[in-house]
């Protein structure tokens, strides 16, 4: 059963009443453990996929901005065949894999192998710009939530500084927040795409309508990745995207930049 279906908002009364008593109807009360619980833990899903989140994430683009300035994207439809791209290769075989294991990992305790899949994130990233943006964002996100989740083992990621990549600080919250790991992967696809479909907007004339269509068009596509990831969660973590990584390793030679990365 998925973290929905665990969320009820009705409570029938008894049905024992004399046939010409009022139906009886529901009652909207969420007044259970379980039920606050469940509420309690879909909340934090939202607060964590939220691009509001105050970490700085806005300033990145992931490579976006140089792919645009360079002409290798130039339409709405090449916005799309890059978010498919990312979706396809970077998400089904490095990121979403990650996420699982370091969730696994720390569900065990087992921090030398956060360590490790930590370090392999990093290597796994060829561009400096892309490596420096992950680790800033992984300190800001442990300092920014280190006092909003009392569960989040701070100290055991302060370890791991200054390579701290964010993607382990996101599965430490999701872990110890007790999300599953199909919810965990899908609010982690909706927070990189919506993030980056923020960046477009910013970059080339996209338009917002154009953007949501496309957007949509992927969220659709997120729930079966998700179940190809969780039916291959202890592969090795790969990624193979040789242009997008060129293009990423750009990004600091562009004559005017509006992102970090």
């Amino acid at each position: 059963m998925n973290l929905l279906q665990n969320i009820s908002f009705s409570n029938w009364g008894s049905t024992t009443k004399s046939v010409n008593a009022p139906s009886p109807q529901p009652s909207h009360r969420v007044d259970t453990h379980t039920e606050s619980a469940g509420l309690e833990q879909w909340l934090s899903v939202l607060h964590l996929s939220d691009s509001a989140l105050p970490i700085g994430a806005f300033a990145y683009s992931e490579g976006l901005e140089s792919a645009i300035q360079l002409d290798a994207l130039r339409t709405p439809d090449d916005l799309g065949a890059w978010w498919e791209l990312w979706r396809i290769e970077t998400f089904r075989f490095q990121e979403g894999p990650a996420l699982c294991q370091l969730m696994r990992a720390i569900n065990r305790d087992d921090w030398r192998r956060v360590k490790i899949l930590n370090q392999e994130l990093t290597a796994l990233k060829p561009s400096t710009i892309l490596r420096n943006g992950s680790h800033i964002l992984g300190k800001r996100l442990l300092k920014t939530c280190a006092d909003l989740y009392l569960d989040l083992p701070a100290d055991r990621l302060d370890e791991l500084l200054p390579t701290l990549n964010v993607l382990t600080v996101q599965a430490t919250l999701l872990a110890t927040q007790h999300i599953s790991e199909d919810v965990a992967l899908a609010s982690f696809a909706f927070g990189r795409l919506n993030q980056s479909l923020s960046a477009a907007l910013r970059l080339f004339a996209l338009g917002q309508q154009a953007g949501q269509v496309l957007l949509q068009e992927q969220l659709r596509l997120i729930p079966k990745t998700v179940n190809e990831i969780l039916e291959d969660t202890n592969s090795p973590l790969r990624s193979f995207t040789p242009r997008v990584d060129l293009l990423q390793m750009k990004h600091s030679g562009l004559y005017t930049r509006l992102f970090r990365s």
